[in-house]
């Protein structure tokens, strides 16, 4: 079973940039549909309310979409190990990381370097 508490930091800024993009999605669909009076009569024909959650969510799906950039350019330049338990190569950021694969924790000495 897989660790939980122990994930790698690149794996981390994925997964936060992720629920992100997903949040901010649902944001602008639910500014729209309570325009359009869908989801009750509240808001119906606000455009003040849907601009609102529009902007809101465009800004979390942009910032989301640097998190992706930026993850992806610290995955090509940091180093590589082998994991001692699962014996699968993955990337570290900094000293101190853990396995992308079963979260076992990991040090970066000056050996592996």
């Amino acid at each position: 079973m897989k660790n939980v508490d122990r994930i790698s930091k690149i794996k981390r800024m994925r997964t936060w940039a992720n629920w992100n993009i997903g949040l901010g999605i649902l944001l602008m669909y639910i500014g729209y549909a309570f325009f359009a009076g869908y989801l009750g009569s509240w808001f119906e024909k606000n455009y003040l309310f849907m601009l609102i959650l529009l902007l809101i969510g465009f800004i979390m799906t942009m910032v989301a979409t640097v998190l992706f950039m930026i993850s992806g350019m610290v995955s090509m330049t940091s180093p590589q190990v082998q994991c001692p338990s699962c014996n699968k190569v993955t990337k570290m950021l900094g000293k101190e990381d853990a396995c992308m694969y079963c979260g076992q924790p990991l040090a970066l000495t000056e050996e592996t370097q």
